[in-house]
């Protein structure tokens, strides 16, 4: 059966034949197309003939359509036109995302392989987000072919959940027409539930109770971040304690619910999100599963970006339900089928700190790691690391001026110069593009601050009518945006005045500052001895001491520091790292005495590497 990805012209051809029409055009239109491009008799159910709808003019003219590109609609074709015409409003709140043929093949493979072909014929395989179906469709032909049983008879034990009504009729439509196609008159009616997976049990299924769980889950739970999350879930998540700390995104609680619907010596295969051996959110489920020691094989694919359109990085992660450890190896994911047994680290769960985070390498490596983060202080206690502002509407407050005057600066706006009272503004830089000192002149704004900073160091608004009186022209700038300023977080919030800021954070913090980016693929720190520059899209160290933050700038430049993010931080696309405060704050800065500090200070870049290599007595092995 053609497996191939419909090229981009068939897809979006098939979503302008939708545009506008309900779920039941689209299922009707793929039904009827795939039945009449097969040559495949209508079928006698009530079911599949429901859908068959011979008078819609559109199923002709998209099977010329792929006439014209020579394609033979396929079963899997039919899982990605599903997928494709899903709403983004719908992607967003369900987390709905087509999973690539090659990857659901390696995790059912995976989690199947330790059965018999005879053991495989009486297995319970459950999906509890299973979107259209598209493991189920995997499962399915793996084990046709592993056994020789029919098709109806192997989904008669598939066993899935989806929160959306249409995801439940679709994998009923693609379950039925792979009957169909392999010309089995019997067509199954699968087990499937629409419901919230986070408060379906499972277990009130009698043969799910009497088999004591499901023998093998498999699936890509859904991708919704903590704030896209419904208000029905978010009351459900308190019912599982991994997601107790930090924001939760929604896969994490689906790692649990999956795990305890699985029967003694079950197994989870899922692809899903890669940082939660790192992040925050994820610390309630590291401390989980170190709780209960299950055997974790994850194979990571860094920065990859598996799926299409998605800004996601991702692991395969196959859990067994039996005591064990984790084994863990990076790879790019189209080599999975070339990898091999000895690529795998064996990590033991006593060895991982589940506060932290997980630090998944070869013994080399967690050696240096530890001693990284062992000597001196941490960077965290040593100094305070700030996040910028956040005006929620910085297009609004931010300016670079045209010119200025000794009152006022001059900006453009809708093709009218307008002036800005001085005296209001302050200079303000975003650390995410600098790379050295002098693109701090290069790039310096002004932002408007309707703000003064009282005696206890806080920043206090200015009452309108002193605004009124005192700034007048600002005043009647950010008047003429009072319908976005009102409109920020869709009013979900209350700000203190129309013209406040979206956050009040980062407005009164003073000190030399080293400047550094959310992001990078080199170590940048920028110093800037302007007390009082505000920062946005980025991070500060904070210091009275110019010196102290000299020294440190030499020491986050070295390849010591960066060895220690690549192997402790989030990858991002095209070799890039996170530096958010939870990843840079346990990086341990050794006690140097006056002379230590004036070497770092004086020797030449390429002596100074070598010597913080020495000073923290590592032996970098990448």
């Amino acid at each position: 059966m053609p497996s191939s990805m419909l090229n981009r012209q068939i897809l979006t051809y098939f979503k302008k034949c939708c545009d506008g029409k309900d779920s039941q055009f689209v299922d009707s239109l793929i039904v009827t197309t795939f039945l009449r491009h097969h040559n495949i008799a209508i079928p006698n159910n009530s079911f599949l003939s429901y859908y068959v709808d011979n008078q819609n003019i559109f199923f002709i003219d998209f099977i010329n359509y792929l006439k014209r590109y020579n394609v033979i609609l396929s079963i899997e074709n039919i899982l990605e036109l599903f997928e494709f015409v899903i709403s983004p409003a719908e992607k967003e709140v369900n987390g709905a995302v087509y999973t690539p043929l090659y990857i659901r093949e390696y995790i059912v493979k995976e989690v199947l392989k330790k059965y018999s072909d005879t053991e495989l014929s009486n297995i319970k395989i459950g999906d509890l987000s299973c979107g259209c179906g598209g493991f189920f469709i995997t499962a399915a032909l793996y084990m046709h072919q592993k056994t020789g049983n029919p098709i109806h008879e192997i989904i008669s034990n598939f066993y899935g959940v989806d929160i959306a009504p249409y995801s439940i009729d679709r994998t009923r439509i693609i379950l039925n027409l792979l009957c169909l196609f392999y010309n089995e008159d019997v067509v199954a009616y699968p087990n499937l539930y629409q419901a919230n997976s986070l408060d379906f049990d499972i277990y009130a299924i009698e043969e799910i109770a009497q088999n004591q769980g499901l023998d093998v889950i498999i699936g890509n739970p859904p991708y919704v971040s903590s704030s896209k999350i419904s208000e029905d879930s978010k009351i459900l998540l308190s019912n599982w304690s991994v997601s107790s700390t930090g924001k939760t995104d929604l896969y994490l609680p689906f790692f649990q619910l999956a795990i305890e619907a699985l029967k003694p010596g079950g197994t989870l295969g899922y692809i899903t999100v890669n940082n939660f051996y790192r992040s925050l959110n994820g610390r309630a489920f590291r401390a989980y599963m170190s709780e209960h020691r299950y055997n974790l094989q994850m194979v990571d694919f860094g920065s990859e970006q598996v799926f299409k359109g998605r800004s996601t990085y991702t692991c395969i992660c196959l859990i067994s339900k039996i005591e064990g450890n984790i084994v863990y190896c990076k790879k790019n994911s189209h080599e999975l089928n070339s990898l091999s047994a000895e690529e795998f680290i064996r990590i033991e769960y006593g060895n991982l700190d589940d506060f932290i985070g997980w630090t998944l390498c070869n013994t080399v490596t967690t050696s240096n790691i530890r001693k990284i983060e062992s000597i001196g202080t941490p960077l965290g206690k040593l100094f305070d690391i700030k996040n910028g502002f956040a005006t929620l509407k910085n297009d609004i407050y931010l300016f670079t001026p045209i010119r200025e005057t000794k009152k006022y600066f001059y900006i453009k706006f809708n093709n009218t110069e307008i002036k800005i009272e001085k005296d209001i503004c302050r200079k303000a830089i975003k650390p995410n593009i600098l790379k050295n000192e002098s693109d701090i002149e290069n790039y310096l704004e002004y932002i408007i601050f309707p703000y003064t900073i009282d005696a206890c160091n806080k920043a206090v608004l200015i009452d309108e009518e002193i605004m009124k009186e005192k700034y007048p022209y600002a005043l009647e700038y950010l008047r003429l945006h009072t319908k976005e300023l009102k409109n920020r977080d869709k009013e979900s919030r209350t700000y203190a005045s129309w013209y406040a800021y979206g956050r009040t954070q980062a407005l009164n913090i003073i000190g030399k500052k080293l400047l550094f980016p959310y992001l990078a693929d080199k170590p940048y720190f920028v110093l800037t001895e302007d007390e009082t520059l505000l920062f946005y899209n980025g991070y500060a160290i904070v210091s009275e001491s110019s010196r102290k933050l000299r020294v440190l700038r030499r020491i986050l430049q070295s390849s010591v520091f960066w060895y220690y993010i690549k192997h402790t931080s989030k990858p991002y696309g095209g070799n890039y790292f996170a530096l958010a405060k939870n990843y840079v704050k346990n990086f341990g800065i050794p006690k140097l005495a006056e002379a230590e500090e004036d070497i770092i200070l004086n020797l030449d870049e390429r002596d100074l590497d070598p010597y913080i290599v020495n000073l923290y007595g590592v032996v970098l092995n990448d």
